[in-house]
């Protein structure tokens, strides 16, 4: 294991030239595109941050074909070209988004075209990414990480293992299973490695180890904690520690998991590489909210599940946690008749007066729904439950005591720094890429905690607004807690302030047409599509096919993500 400083210089000075001869190596010359026809999955879709594609502990990934098959994943568009969307070469796009909404999109662009730059936050600080960086330091890698597995290569049967073991996630609420299953993976032990060449093994698993070797060192009260973790944000991190570089842990990734070259996932600040990056909210009132899943969704905890929150109507424990209910539904077939609140706990009423989950769905309530569904789970806490990132699904739609005002980066989260504001600069790939790019894409995902963190940047208006290419807005299917009962032309002035860096001491003057040109909005959306207003900016607007969204209240839109790449690809060609 090398582990000195000057033997990390030295390979990271080589980075771009032997590990991408050496990787090149390894792959196979009888990889064959198989035409495919399918059908668009929208499951990452819903407007917002759905929760990362993973594989949870015993099982792969659903949305893959089983190891040794002879097609990939299902969703890829696989054979298509430019030319079938109008373009005689491939257009050059920058897409600025975070966390998975816009997965399924970003694989329907790589059928466009293989020029996209993805720009991706760095500040998440929830989930297994938290504990990464809690002892590690550095960017979150979480986001970076579900992108580039996203659009890794799966045309052969090595290439879908590879996917397999970056995707996995260990066993969610033990630490010590967790931990087992962690040992048997860095060891090489693990049915996962079944499918994987030596060559690419040995690669993925030395910085895997190399990991392993940087969390074990650290005191006793950092002890690092491997429940739910991912093998790719473990292989991430190790990267980047072995080459002290985020851009040679990606490269590296890259060519491992065969990403097309002309593809580019590119963290959107210039940081410091152990540094943490910190997220902060100023709301209207005044109230800040330090960190990332304070303002989208406050966490819960996943291996107790508790919060200290008495919200039950009754002193008896609800039904649906006692051994004798189950055994009546079991032997009857049926759930007996009873009160909601009675069955499940929590409240009897929601603050809109509704008794039922079903019954706030059915009227489109999101915010009721979700206040009466969280509190049943805080009163059935005491009973452990496999059901990670739940909080995303509940307190997504928790109001704000007060709407946001403002996000900026914050140089940490201690509520005793009061002087703690901060403005990075744009990474530089990212400017780069900005110059000659066709169009400038705004995707899907939370508003204030994905999109904003890759705009709110000292120097990036001035980059933006001199772009040449359409810049084009995606509107999200729904609303969720960060934007509440925003309309489309507030969505859109909340970006162009972000740019602008209002509130701050280098604010700018950027005009609504130096940022945006275009809006997309799926149709019949949850957003308000206040056209008039839009009209009144100068913003052109269009709507693309879209489909409900499965178990989500009404007006809650999927993309039809071929259908909007096509109409990408009209805007860009348009005058």
């Amino acid at each position: 294991m090398v582990t000195t400083r000057a033997r990390r210089e030295g390979r990271l000075g080589a980075s771009a030239d032997t590990w991408s001869d050496g990787i090149a190596s390894t792959e196979r010359e009888d990889e064959e595109t198989t035409t495919i026809s399918t059908t668009t999955a929208s499951d990452e879709e819903s407007g917002g941050d759905a929760g990362e594609e993973t594989s949870t502990s015993g099982t792969v990934e659903t949305d893959v074909t089983p190891r040794g098959g002879d097609v990939g994943d299902a969703r890829r568009v696989v054979g298509t070209k430019p030319s079938d969307f109008g373009f005689k070469t491939p257009p050059k796009l920058v897409v600025f988004s975070g966390g998975t909404a816009m997965n399924t999109i970003a694989d329907e662009l790589s059928a466009m075209t293989p020029k996209v730059t993805h720009v991706i936050p760095v500040s998440d600080n929830g989930g297994s990414t938290s504990e990464v960086v809690r002892v590690l330091g550095g960017p979150a890698v979480g986001d970076l990480r579900s992108r580039c597995l996203r659009l890794t290569d799966d045309s052969t049967p090595e290439a879908v293992a590879v996917k397999e073991l970056l995707g996995y996630r260990l066993h969610p609420t033990d630490s010590d299973l967790a931990r087992e299953e962690w040992y048997a993976i860095q060891e090489g032990n693990h049915p996962l490695w079944e499918g994987i060449g030596q060559d690419y093994a040995n690669i993925i698993r030395r910085f895997l180890v190399h990991f392993h070797v940087e969390v074990s060192s650290k005191p006793i009260k950092e002890r690092f904690d491997f429940v739910n973790g991912s093998i790719g944000n473990f292989f991430f991190a190790g990267a980047r520690l072995f080459f002290r570089s985020m851009d040679a842990a990606i490269f590296l990734y890259s060519r491992v998991s065969r990403i097309p070259d002309d593809t580019v996932i590119a963290p959107c600040i210039l940081h410091k590489e152990d540094e943490r990056v910190n997220l902060a909210a100023e709301l209207v009132d005044g109230t800040i909210l330090r960190g990332q899943n304070e303002i989208s969704h406050p966490s819960i905890d996943s291996k107790k599940f508790s919060k200290n929150i008495v919200v039950s109507s009754s002193s008896k424990s609800p039904d649906v946690v006692r051994k004798e209910f189950w055994t009546t539904v079991l032997t009857s077939g049926e759930l007996p008749e009873s009160e909601p609140h009675e069955m499940w706990g929590g409240l009897a009423e929601s603050s809109g007066g509704f008794k039922s989950v079903r019954a706030a769905l059915a009227s489109g309530s999101l915010i009721d729904a979700a206040e009466l569904l969280k509190s049943r789970f805080d009163d059935i806490a005491d009973t452990p439950l496999s059901v990670w990132d739940v909080n995303k699904v509940v307190t997504a739609y928790d109001p704000l005591p007060s709407p946001i005002k403002r996000v900026f980066y914050a140089s940490s989260l201690e509520e005793s720094d009061d002087n703690f504001e901060v403005h990075p600069k744009p990474n530089p790939t990212v400017i780069e890429n900005m110059v000659d790019a066709d169009a400038i894409l705004y995707g899907m995902g939370s508003l204030y905690t994905s999109i904003i963190p890759n705009l709110g940047l000292k120097g990036m208006g001035a980059e933006i607004a001199k772009s040449k290419g359409k810049k084009i807005l995606m509107l999200n299917g729904c609303t969720d807690r960060e934007t509440g009962s925003m309309r489309a032309s507030d969505v859109v002035q909340a970006i162009v302030d972000a740019v602008n860096m209002r509130y701050t001491s280098i604010e700018t003057d950027f005009t609504v047409q130096d940022i945006i040109t275009d809006v997309v909005a799926p149709r019949n959306g949850g957003i308000e599509l206040d056209t008039d207003v839009l009209d009144a900016m100068g913003v052109v607007v269009h709507q693309c096919d879209s489909d409900p969204a499965p178990n989500m209240a009404v007006n809650s839109r999927h993309y039809d993500a071929r259908a909007f790449v096509r109409l990408l690809g009209d805007i860009i060609r348009s005058p």
